[in-house]
């Protein structure tokens, strides 16, 4: 099932389109750590290191400029398996650092 058909309001795309790239990154950076209330996005301050949620944060405000192989690369390994991984694939974690 693809929950994010099933959240109100809908959760925008990150990689098509504009995405969230027309926020500044400071903005999604208090978004990333603090969660969307009623919208299905928690926090992720006890989950994320301070330098983590910034590259986010980031990544989110350049995502229409990066390459496409690099968009490739932060897509999870096997999205068919039973669970998603939130996490990137270790080969995306490389193009991060």
């Amino acid at each position: 099932m693809d929950y994010a058909t099933t959240m109100f309001p809908k959760p925008p795309q990150l990689f098509p389109g504009k995405g969230v790239t027309d926020d500044p990154a400071s903005e999604t950076y208090w978004k990333a750590a603090n969660g969307i209330r009623l919208s299905g996005m928690r926090s992720s301050k006890t989950k994320l290191t301070d330098a983590q949620l910034w590259q986010v944060s980031e990544l989110l405000a350049h995502a229409n400029e990066i390459p496409e192989s690099v968009k490739q690369a932060l897509i999870p390994d096997s999205p068919t398996s039973g669970s998603a991984s939130p996490l990137p694939s270790a080969s995306a974690k490389k193009l991060v650092k």
